[in-house]
């Protein structure tokens, strides 16, 4: 049984990010709660779940500021929360929390709340695998991140050579804490001796060769940072690797060195701008719906003891308005039972790919990637049972 909670700590110090929690104290207006969302779905009737309900946090600090907190809501504020290792006072309560959970299914928005449960696992199990699937490497730690963006907002780079762009991030002139965080906690984990067999599939900020050959210690840093985690026993299938393998090889490289014991945590950035838009970062395309099915459904098809699951950076002003939670359904059902759910006009279409009438429908088909074209003619893309 699924033992189904939410975490609605979100400790962003973007300015974007904060304007938008003051305006919704003023309109009045607040997004859906995601876990009220992801149970009324189709995707996951028939699925064994219990709902355990929502981790108190402080609410300055949640997605739903109270008018009291206005005073709170700003940038210096969320800074030193991060830095003075804020998330991992979170992080420990959510191992509390999980502690008489079955098999936890977190839903939640900062990635960083993943160690509470892989740290409560780790006491219940031996040789654990954590698969991580993001668009992002969670493993720089913070004052090496923030060394980088000063070298890029001072040499303005372009995007394809670094993997993100300097003003998609928050740079600190005085430096950060290594602290635990979103964009770090891998390397927390790692080092800590929390987990020690980690997978990360899809990070699209890999080191490109144009990066390699700077010489500024600021980039150096970065660089040997992440290789060095790589040559201490991280496994990082980046997307450079995806891209030219294909999601299902790139996958199959790595499935022999599982663990009977695997726990799968999901940036939901991984679909970002390709299969959904309710991510909070949108500065990297993803993978396509089909793809992350691809993905999952060869892991589940491994016969591993699925031990816990969670799916992380969910934007919830946005997951609401196109598949995000559609795809969060699927995730957990395919993990579940190895099956995905459709709408009927999807899977009448998917029945009859030689006459489909509804053009608007194809090209839908064909955007999430269950349709591609071979030569003259359509084809379906996904070979998994759709129900």
């Amino acid at each position: 049984m699924w033992s189904l909670f939410e975490v609605l700590l979100d400790p962003d110090e973007g300015s974007d990010s904060i304007n938008r929690k003051i305006n919704s104290i003023i309109s009045g207006k607040r997004p859906k709660n995601p876990i009220e969302m992801i149970l009324k779905l189709k995707e996951i009737q028939g699925i064994d779940i219990k709902n355990y309900g929502e981790l108190p946090i402080e609410s300055w600090l949640s997605i739903y500021p109270d008018e009291e907190d206005l005073i709170m809501l700003t940038p210096i504020n969320f800074e030193v929360f991060l830095d003075s290792d804020g998330c991992r006072e979170y992080r420990n309560k959510v191992r509390d929390f999980v502690k008489k959970m079955e098999k936890p299914l977190m839903i939640g928005i900062d990635h960083s709340m993943s160690g509470g449960v892989i740290d409560e696992l780790s006491n219940r199990f031996n040789n654990i695998t954590l698969i991580v699937l993001d668009s992002h490497f969670d493993g720089i730690p913070s004052s090496i991140r923030n060394n980088l963006i000063s070298y890029m907002i001072e040499n303005e780079p372009n995007y394809e050579a670094y993997g993100y762009k300097a003003k998609d991030y928050v740079f600190s002139p005085i430096g950060r804490k290594n602290s635990y965080n979103s964009g770090s906690f891998l390397y927390h984990l790692f080092h800590e001796g929390v987990i020690e067999k980690i997978i990360v599939f899809g990070p699209t900020d890999y080191p490109s060769e144009k990066m390699e050959k700077i010489k500024d210690p600021r980039v150096r840093e970065f660089v040997e940072q992440y290789k060095t985690l790589e040559k201490e026993g991280i496994k990082i299938i980046h997307r450079g690797i995806i891209d030219s393998l294909g999601v299902e090889e790139a996958i199959k490289n790595i499935l022999s060195d599982l663990s009977n014991n695997v726990y799968i945590s999901i940036d939901i950035d991984i679909g970002a701008r390709k299969a959904l838009s309710g991510s909070r970062f949108l500065n990297v395309e993803g993978l396509k719906e089909v793809e992350i099915y691809k993905v999952l459904l060869l892991i589940f098809e491994k016969n591993v003891n699925i031990i816990g699951l969670d799916i992380m950076e969910i934007d919830t002003w946005n997951a609401e308005n196109d598949r995000t939670y559609n795809i969060c359904g699927n995730i957990i059902r395919i993990l579940t039972n190895g099956t995905i759910y459709l709408d009927e006009k999807y899977k009448k279409c998917l029945e009859n790919i030689d006459n489909i009438k509804d053009k608007e429908i194809l090209k839908e088909l064909i955007n999430m990637g269950f349709i591609e074209l071979s030569g003259k003619h359509f084809k379906l893309s996904y070979k998994g049972k759709i129900v």
